[in-house]
């Protein structure tokens, strides 16, 4: 991310597949959070027996961010009800904030427009960089 007085602009894009696996995951995570602000993982997030994301970042996060995940599924509600269950989850390592949505092109379409533009507004805003060193 590079940031200007009136925008945020994205610098960089990278589409990678990661195993259904807690360890591949992770793996990925620790590797991408070295050079990027900002991780969004699609996939993995609802109940099967494969869905292992939040279990994945979870122990990773430094902080965790309810609010970015309790508005993925209030705004998914009133779309579907299948959002209940759905185990979206939101964090910080370090300076990188993670998002972990749904798989589906739709659930990930819904939950970036509950959450944008006001995630970049909120963090990236000068005065939480001040505080954070963000």
């Amino acid at each position: 991310m590079k940031k200007n007085t009136t925008n945020i602009l994205i610098t960089k894009l990278k589409k990678e597949i990661i195993l259904d696996d807690k360890s591949a995951i992770q793996k990925t995570i620790s590797n991408l959070i070295l050079k990027n602000n900002l991780i969004i993982i699609t996939g993995g997030t609802g109940i099967s027996k494969r869905d292992v994301t939040p279990e994945a970042v979870i122990p990773l996060l430094h902080k965790r961010i309810p609010g970015i995940e309790e508005k993925i599924r209030s705004y998914g509600q009133q779309k579907t009800h299948f959002s209940m269950l759905s185990r979206s989850v939101a964090g910080l390592i370090d300076e990188c904030l993670i998002i972990c949505l749904p798989g589906s092109v739709k659930g990930v379409e819904d939950s970036l427009l509950s959450i944008f533009p006001w995630v970049f507004l909120n963090l990236f805003h000068p005065a939480f960089v001040q505080k954070s060193g963000f």
